[in-house]
């Protein structure tokens, strides 16, 4: 690679790193919150049941 393109390939590389970064940051936050903090039972209770559908 051209010297050039060096500074772009490089600036390509670091916002690659950072969004695979922020991915692996949220993953592990919402799961740690899910983990952590329980479901309130109103919300629990108040899902919608679901119906089962046959298809033929």
């Amino acid at each position: 690679m051209r010297p050039d393109h060096q500074e772009f390939a490089d600036g390509v590389r670091l916002a690659a790193i950072a969004a695979v970064s922020a991915v692996l940051t949220a993953t592990v936050v919402i799961g740690a919150g899910r983990a952590f903090l329980p479901e309130p039972e109103a919300a629990a209770a108040t899902r919608p049941v679901l119906t089962p559908v046959v298809l033929r």
